[in-house]
């Protein structure tokens, strides 16, 4: 006995369940990156216990980050069950918002300005404490939270996906920030940075792969972020946009993490200092000063002979806002001083 058969549906399930679905695929896969990142992060971010990690310090945002991270992909698993399973035998479902697809643009909005403020602290510790940057910083983050939360609210009074044409204004400006808040932070920390060279090709090529990184995991985030906005522009009628959506959280956390895991593993390269030869610095005049003698030296020097060099362990210091000099760095920080005429 054959089945009747079945009337075609009312919408393009390519566009609509299908970008569903894909965006909720690649979330999961995601929020698997998250939790690997952090297991790695708090097993190589330092010597202390993991319930000091836990409770103290910077890592205590992170792991609120991480928790906001969780409960988001548990937001999205329960939109594709709502639209797939649930609504399996009701197509027209697809064209009301459940309550956790507007829960879920508030917890992007929160996760992406906490991942930011991070990023604003470095920021400010980049750029000499300038306040003009990091307000910008904190402007444009602030903005991205409030146009999140009033999309949340205001999208719990539609009747359906339609009438987001009615907030529209929100739904670009939530965009804009995102997109504009990752590429400045980007920028700004990447041109402190470059500021930063000393000239020494050892601490030279670690600055570049800070760059590098910040570059790769800000453009991301941004990419994303604009892609959402085009595809909103483009086809508000279909999911796409939500697709791009669903990730964009998941993608600030893990630029972050990425970050960080990166500063360890170079920090550890680096631990017993970076070896530079003298000769790297033949083209400039220095003197080195001693608290029992005072001898002083000038370039030319004898090209077999080098010393470990500190500055990167400073800089990332100062990158990661950690203060871990110990007593060798204090003392070659008196002991060696380069000058120039």
């Amino acid at each position: 006995m054959s089945l009747p058969p079945q009337a075609a549906l009312p919408f393009n399930t390519d566009s609509t369940l299908g970008a569903l679905l894909v965006g909720g695929l690649v979330a999961a896969a995601f929020w698997g990156v998250t939790c690997a990142q952090t297991l790695i992060y708090f097993q190589h971010s330092s010597s202390d216990r993991l319930s000091l990690k836990l409770f103290v310090g910077r890592s205590r945002p992170l792991i609120f980050a991480s928790v906001l991270d969780t409960f988001d992909s548990c937001l999205t698993s329960h939109i594709l069950y709502w639209y797939f399973v649930k609504n399996y035998f009701n197509p027209s479902a697809i064209a009301s918002p459940v309550w956790s697809v507007l829960i879920h643009v508030a917890i992007t909005s929160l996760t992406d300005v906490l991942i930011r403020a991070m990023y604003a602290r470095r920021v400010y510790q980049l750029s000499g404490h300038s306040i003009l940057l990091t307000a910008v910083v904190v402007a444009i983050s602030l903005l991205d939270l409030i146009c999140g939360f009033m999309i949340t609210v205001k999208a719990f009074k539609l009747g359906s996906f339609a009438e987001l044409n009615t907030i529209s204004g929100l739904m670009y400006t939530n965009f804009a920030a995102g997109f504009s808040g990752d590429l400045f932070v980007a920028v700004v920390l990447c041109y402190y940075l470059w500021r930063s060279r000393t000239g020494f090709r050892g601490t030279d090529t670690l600055v570049k792969s800070l760059v590098s990184y910040i570059i790769t995991t800000g453009l991301l985030t941004a990419v994303d972020a604009s892609l959402g906005m085009i595809f909103y522009i483009v086809m508000p009628n279909n999911f796409v946009f939500i697709a791009f959506y669903f990730n964009l959280a998941k993608m600030y956390i893990n630029s972050y993490l990425a970050l960080l895991n990166a500063r360890e593993g170079l920090r550890e390269n680096s631990e017993g200092g970076v070896s530079v030869h003298l000769s790297d610095l033949s083209h400039l005049p220095f003197s080195v000063s001693n608290e029992q003698s005072s001898p002083t030296l000038s370039a030319p020097m004898d090209k077999g002979f080098g010393y470990r060099m500190t500055a990167l362990r400073l800089l990332l210091t100062v990158l990661i806002g950690r203060a871990t000099m110990n007593t060798n760095t204090l003392q070659c920080c008196k002991s060696i001083k380069v000058v120039s005429e």
